[in-house]
């Protein structure tokens, strides 16, 4: 919990900081100035600061400081609701600032003097903010020390699918504007923040269900697009079965017990070819004795052709 009291103390810190600088600014410069420059830029600073330090929440809180995402929604929805109460009116946003434009309710100097405001006070905070995480306060800020040098993006998902899921968001972000620009300040915060935690709760889901094509924590079938396998299982021989027929080293057939007909050479009349001869030894057959001469002889005696029994 101490790297989350050090993160609340730098929010803290950063409205105060802010907010001083708004009303200091609205005090000494003309309200052109204020409201076109000074309150731009300590808007855009102020809600840059806040992001980046959130960032470092969502992308290092989960595993090195255990926090959820309704840790991490929640704040997001205190944060919009403190913008919202401190910008004065700024909109801090250049496609907010486009969109008046485009409804003719800005000339184009006082757009362009929001847009150079807001690309200044972004810089402000990114140069500034990590003076702050230099200081090391919280183990989060030396992991963001560490991992600064060997940055990555920190999109979660390829290029299209995020800006299709940006755009989306940015949609109906915009048409909410429009549709709350004349409420009152009072209704018009909390259903901003409101909508903007819903969107990143949103956007992170259908970031994932576009990516993976389902949602793994609820179903496993893929609802989008088929995903093949880029391994294929090599398909091997299948192998010998114990009756069949063995080769030995020797390159002979080897005749197991009950296969007395396959692979036979009829040579002469012992009835095994050169190389074959049956596998002893494995059954509880009778062994064959020694030959004895009268055996000798009859084997080596020659046969009798057919034309001799005839006659």
């Amino acid at each position: 919990m101490a790297g989350l009291n050090v993160s609340l103390s730098f929010f803290l810190a950063t409205i105060a900081l802010c907010q001083a600088a708004r009303r200091a600014s609205k005090a000494l410069l003309p309200a052109g100035t204020y409201n076109s420059f000074a309150r731009e830029a300590a808007g855009a600073a102020q809600l840059g600061a806040c992001c980046l330090e959130l960032r470092v929440l969502v992308e290092l809180g989960p595993w090195a400081g255990g926090f959820g995402p309704d840790l991490l929604l929640t704040l997001l929805f205190l944060l919009f609701l403190a913008h919202g109460a401190t910008f004065d009116g700024a909109s801090a946003n250049p496609a907010v600032s486009l969109q008046e434009l485009l409804l003719a309710e800005a000339s184009v100097p006082s757009t362009l003097l929001k847009l150079v405001a807001q690309v200044l006070g972004v810089q402000a905070a990114c140069t500034l903010t990590p003076l702050y995480w230099a200081w090391e306060l919280s183990d989060l800020h030396t992991l963001q020390n560490l991992m600064a040098a060997h940055c990555s993006s920190a999109l979660r998902t390829t290029v299209l699918h995020g800006a299709l899921v940006e755009g989306a968001c940015a949609l109906v972000f915009h048409l909410t504007l429009l549709r709350l620009q004349h409420s009152l300040p009072i209704y018009r915060v909390p259903a901003v923040a409101l909508l903007v935690t819903i969107l990143a709760y949103t956007g992170m889901v259908l970031a994932v269900l576009l990516y993976h094509g389902h949602l793994p924590r609820l179903f496993q079938r893929n609802l989008l697009y088929s995903q093949k396998n880029k391994y294929r299982i090599p398909k091997g021989k299948p192998a010998p079965g114990p009756g069949d027929t063995q080769v030995s080293s020797e390159g002979c057939r080897v005749q197991e017990p009950g296969q007395r007909g396959v692979g036979r050479q009829l040579l002469g009349s012992s009835g095994h070819g050169p190389c074959e001869r049956p596998v002893r030894g494995r059954g509880p057959g009778p062994r064959l004795g020694p030959r004895t001469p009268e055996l000798r002889e009859h084997q080596t005696r020659p046969h009798s052709s057919p034309e001799t029994i005839c006659q």
